[in-house]
């Protein structure tokens, strides 16, 4: 009689760790599926951002042959570290302040900067939300896990 309601015992505990195993499984199928897909949209916005650097260099450099824009229109744009991208976004600053900006040969460069910086606005409110999803609990145990890292911003901290 014991032997019997231990073994039910020993059933009912056993079954309660199989659902909670496989309620654990399918949160983590989608936290990993959440996060990959955050993350895919990053990515894509990350490059959309690169592209629109690397026209707006080029288009000032070949248009004005700005001497401080020159070391970048040879590199790599998405292979620069934060930091010398930042020196970039400065030097195109820097040079939208400088030209004129009723000339009509202008028009396409004001156009593409104001591309530019809705890009990094949207570029930084993502990455914002991302990294911020990457430290809260549950999403901080996957990111371990996944090795993901978290991304800078380009908003200057005023």
């Amino acid at each position: 009689m014991v032997l019997v309601s231990l073994a039910g015992v020993f059933l009912e505990v056993g079954l309660l760790l199989v659902v909670l195993l496989l309620l654990i499984a399918v949160a983590s199928f989608f936290i990993i599926r959440d996060l990959k897909l955050d993350l895919k949209q990053v990515y894509k916005i990350r490059s959309r951002f690169h592209i629109e650097i690397r026209k707006i260099s080029n288009l000032i450099y070949n248009v004005h042959s700005f001497s401080y824009l020159e070391p970048f229109t040879k590199v790599i744009i998405k292979n620069l570290p934060h930091e010398e991208k930042r020196i970039l976004l400065r030097f195109i600053d820097r040079a939208y302040e400088e030209i004129d900006h009723e000339d009509e040969t202008n028009k396409y460069i004001l156009e593409t900067y104001e591309n530019l910086q809705e890009l990094r606005r949207a570029r930084d409110a993502k990455i914002l939300v991302y990294n911020q999803k990457l430290v809260t609990f549950p999403f901080s145990l996957y990111v371990k896990i996944l090795k993901m890292q978290s991304y800078e911003l380009y908003t200057e901290k005023e």
